[in-house]
């Protein structure tokens, strides 16, 4: 017995020499590659943040001159390091086309059973496209699609080519989270383009009427990318408007009290069953102007050292464009968007110039400072849809967004909960996603900087996981996505987010760490990958 026991305990102490020999080996990371990360310092990623965060650029608004000016600093940058261009036409800009439509308000109008309703008195426009368009109409309840929880407003019902009469906009079935766009959940505006539907039209609740002036002025305005590319953030090709209860008796009009006593229902969130009305409707929506935009993308690479593996790929991204906002608050109307994502920008200038510096890892890395993140994943999008490189040969994606908020230890700011502490950052999408992926990430941390790893947002339900990330497109198409991101603060989408606020150091360690991985992953004899199942609340596009 002590033999066996002694031969078991051998066994085992050589399986831990082996695992930790491997762990050792996996983390050993180069003397050199420490010295490049060490060039990412503090001081310049500050003098970088506050200069794209100047009042020089406006807020880099997609479109803007302010944005182009901040991707021509990128540009000169990437050209003084020596990084390889993968833009268009051998240039580092990758260039893509928006469509602007601006709504005619003077022209637009409802028609019911002869009577004619002008924009602004009895309707509102909540989701413009341009349409003029005369067909039934089919009541659907709150509209939404979700299988999965038993929920489907169109059973029973044909909707091609009708229009659709729903309940809100923002009312929900009981049981269904509000205001996350999901695989899971389709909500009346995907479902009425899905199904052909001519477009939606909205019964407003009371609370509406309050702000009706305001919603005179609102959702003038469509712009989308041509060709549109799949994903949460695109626009719904559908139009969309709100009912006056003036328009909406016109609409009902004829129908029986026990078929539509829907408000009561509405409020306790349940529904008469869907049925065709008997009234037709015309809705005309056109266009005043139509604008056409061409944002650009700025994307780099640094080529991989091995004859093989330099074809497949690490993708890098900082969304470049700031939310830019239309009203002054306290005096102040520049919205510079320092955090968001001023420091995501000079992290990843600062990343490319590090690898450009020293040995190269196995494979290849492309950095990629994409635009119109704020207004719908523009520049994502694009680059999913029209890749430099075959997207099966991209490895992984990390995003990094958002990387310089400090929550001082012993303090309690309103609003700054959600930030994390000093050496702490969110790390959001490998312990979903990858288990050898999420190992190599804590081991490389363990043995570089041992910054803490928050998990809160690595949670399928949680919408920092997906899908609000700029990284997105990438998960939809099924590559492994890592997200470094250190909270919301009362600043967030303010012309308050400037640079004064910002922690330097902390930017710093989250570059480094970031850059250390991407290194340490791209060199990775084994390619890494998503190994774990796909959460169902992310769709799939091609």
């Amino acid at each position: 017995m002590e033999v066996i026991l002694q031969r078991h305990l051998r066994i085992l102490l050589l399986c831990c020499f082996i695992v930790a020999g491997g762990i050792a080996q996996s983390t050993d990371i180069p003397d050199h590659l420490r010295t490049r990360a060490e060039s990412i310092t503090a001081a310049r990623l500050a003098h970088d943040v506050e200069f794209l965060s100047s009042d020089l650029f406006r807020g880099r608004a997609t479109p803007s001159p302010g944005l182009d000016s901040a991707a021509a600093v990128v540009v000169s940058r990437l050209k003084q390091a020596g990084v390889k261009p993968m833009g268009d036409k051998g240039g580092y800009l990758q260039y893509y086309t928006v469509h602007e439509h601006i709504a005619d308000t003077a022209s637009a109008f409802l028609e019911v059973g002869g009577k004619r309703f002008r924009f602004g008195e009895v309707f509102v426009i909540n989701r413009f496209v341009p349409v003029n368009a005369s067909a039934e109409v089919v009541y659907v309840g709150h509209g939404y699609f979700a299988p999965a929880f038993g929920v489907d407003a169109y059973k029973g019902v044909d909707v091609k080519g009708k229009f659709l009469l729903v309940h809100g906009p923002g009312i929900v079935p009981a049981g269904l989270r509000t205001g996350r766009l999901t695989g899971e959940v389709s909500p009346p505006i995907w479902e009425a383009a899905r199904r052909g539907a001519l477009g939606i039209l909205y019964a407003g609740s009371p609370h509406m009427l309050e702000g009706w002036d305001r919603l005179r002025r609102s959702n003038l305005r469509r712009r989308e990318l041509d060709p549109s590319v799949p994903s949460a953030y695109a626009a719904p090709a559908s139009p969309a408007v709100v009912l006056h209860p003036q328009a909406l008796q016109a609409v009902i009009e004829g129908e029986s009290a026990k078929s539509f006593d829907l408000f009561p229902e509405a409020e306790e969130r349940t529904y008469p069953a869907s049925f065709v009305l008997k009234s037709k409707v015309t809705l005309h929506l056109p266009a005043a102007s139509h604008q056409v935009h061409r944002p650009a993308n700025v994307v780099a690479m640094i080529e991989g050292s091995d004859s093989k593996l330099r074809q497949e790929y690490i993708t890098i991204a900082a969304h470049l464009d700031g939310a830019v906002g239309t009203e002054a608050v306290n005096g102040d109307s520049i919205y510079n968007a320092a955090d968001d994502n001023a420091t995501g920008t000079a992290a990843l200038i600062a990343m490319a110039e590090a690898f450009q510096q020293g040995p190269r890892p196995r494979r290849s890395v492309i950095f990629l400072w994409d635009s119109g993140e704020e207004v719908g994943l523009w520049g994502t999008r694009w680059f999913v849809h029209n890749p430099p490189v075959p997207l099966d040969r991209i490895v992984a994606h990390f995003n990094i967004d958002m990387i310089g908020g400090t929550r001082v230890p012993g303090t309690n700011v309103k609003g700054e909960e959600g930030l994390t502490g000093p050496h702490e950052v969110y790390l959001v999408g490998p312990r979903v996603l990858s288990a050898v992926a999420d190992s190599i990430l804590i081991q490389t941390n363990r043995a570089y900087l041992n910054m803490s790893f928050n998990r809160f947002y690595d949670d399928p339900a949680k919408e920092f996981f997906y899908p609000r990330t700029d990284a997105g497109p990438f998960l939809e198409r099924g590559i492994l996505t890592i997200g470094y991101f250190t909270g919301l603060h009362p600043r967030y989408h303010e012309p308050s987010d400037e640079a004064e606020y910002l922690d330097p150091v902390k930017m710093e360690t989250v570059a480094r760490t970031a850059f250390v991985t991407a290194w340490m992953l791209a060199d990775r004899p084994e390619r890494v990958g998503i190994d774990k199942p796909l959460p169902s609340s992310v769709p799939r596009y091609r």
